[in-house]
């Protein structure tokens, strides 16, 4: 795993998911449904279509945004990462993608510091994080519409 880089720190959100630090399957999950019950303003069913067309406007857009910074890694090019990787950090953040977002930041860090040689295997890291993301994503969309709690 790649360590954070000395003297640029993530947003605090961010640091809790970084790589090394990353919550179990459970948690992330309960932090998926956190965002998601954070969005929501009441149980409406306007409500969980407006929640519904956040969640599903990520889980469209992320795989490609992912595709495009792993492309700039493989291409070296600083400037791309970063910008691809910030992108993907704030979206992954607004819906409670924890580890995306984690992987994103020290991407981005990287990208920064003109060290994209530390991001070796990091573009399959995300799309595993992502993948995870996603099912977290489903299953909170799936309580969601069945009027089921995301909270415990």
């Amino acid at each position: 795993m790649n360590p954070p880089v000395p003297g640029v720190d993530p947003p605090a959100p961010v640091a809790a998911a970084l790589p090394g630090e990353a919550a179990t399957t459970a948690e992330a999950g309960l932090g998926v449904r956190a965002r998601i019950a954070d969005l929501m303003e009441d149980d409406s069913a306007e409500e969980i279509e407006f929640v519904g067309r956040i969640v599903v406007s990520f889980l469209k857009r992320a795989p490609a945004v992912l595709a495009a910074l792993a492309g700039a890694i493989a291409a070296a090019d600083a400037e791309a990462t970063a910008r691809h990787a910030h992108a993907l950090k704030g979206a992954a953040a607004n819906v409670g993608a924890g580890a995306v977002a984690g992987l994103c930041a020290e991407a981005e860090n990287f990208a920064e510091a003109v060290r994209l040689g530390e991001l070796d295997g990091h573009p399959a890291r995300l799309e595993q994080a992502l993948a995870e993301a996603g099912a977290h994503l489903a299953e909170a969309l799936a309580r969601l519409r069945a009027g089921r709690p995301l909270l415990p």
